[in-house]
């Protein structure tokens, strides 16, 4: 039997994540294999479930190790996630629907994973807990740039390299637990909190750089449309 040549090995031109830039000619390979009667939305579904099962992973047990399980669970879904993308445009498969399916199921997932780490880590403190609600937000005005735009532009740091990110942070907690840190006069803040509070540095630079995504491809497509 015939190596199968994968036809997809790159994200689409709107998404810059370096993850994604990274793994896709890897995970590509592997897709090549997924037979043409596994729908892509299948992958998706899987996904989905996976990453509830890794935000669940953090509330069901207390244990050290179940932020491992999260971990792994945490790639898993990741990976699901770029596969689904990958399969749908090498059979051709590609629908409204499952574009629809996949970006709920990824804020669903995303929602539920934050929801799990405030029980789990017992975050009270108003300034981490606003920099979650605004991560939310960021996804919720990535959205509507979606809508006015046409497409779903992703930062070079986007939904991929976050989602690894917070894999790797499920590790660290594991090897330092009773890590803490005070900075200035700030509450003192384990690891999650720390990582958390960069979201209020990220995210105003994430929207600029979506910003200027948007105004690049605007302007291609209005310099295509002069010179066909």
């Amino acid at each position: 039997m015939s190596r199968p040549e994968p036809s997809v090995t790159k994200p689409s031109a709107t998404n810059h994540d370096i993850t994604d830039r990274l793994i896709y000619p890897l995970l590509s390979k592997f897709v090549a294999y997924i037979p043409r009667s596994v729908h892509p939305n299948t992958l998706t579904l899987a996904a989905i479930c996976v990453g509830l099962i890794a935000a669940a992973a953090l509330v069901v047990s207390t244990q050290p190790y179940s932020v491992l399980i999260c971990a792994a669970l945490l790639v898993l879904w990741i990976l699901l996630d770029s596969c689904d993308g990958i399969h749908a445009r090498n059979t051709g498969q590609c629908s409204e629907f499952g574009g629809f399916l996949d970006h709920f199921g990824d804020a669903a997932g995303f929602f539920a994973l934050q929801a799990a780490i405030i029980y789990r880590f017992d975050i009270h403190e108003p300034l981490v807990f606003g920099a979650m609600l605004l991560r939310q937000a960021l996804a919720c005005w990535t959205y509507v740039i979606r809508i006015y735009a046409g497409q779903l532009f992703i930062t070079r740091l986007g939904w991929s390299f976050e989602i690894y990110a917070y894999a790797a942070l499920m590790v660290a907690v594991f090897c330092f637990p009773n890590f803490n840190l005070q900075i200035g006069t700030l509450p003192t803040l384990d690891l999650v909190g720390i990582v958390l509070l960069t979201y209020y540095i990220a995210v105003p630079f994430t929207l600029l750089e979506i910003g200027l995504m948007v105004l690049a491809s605007k302007r291609k497509g209005a310099l295509s449309g002069e010179h066909p």
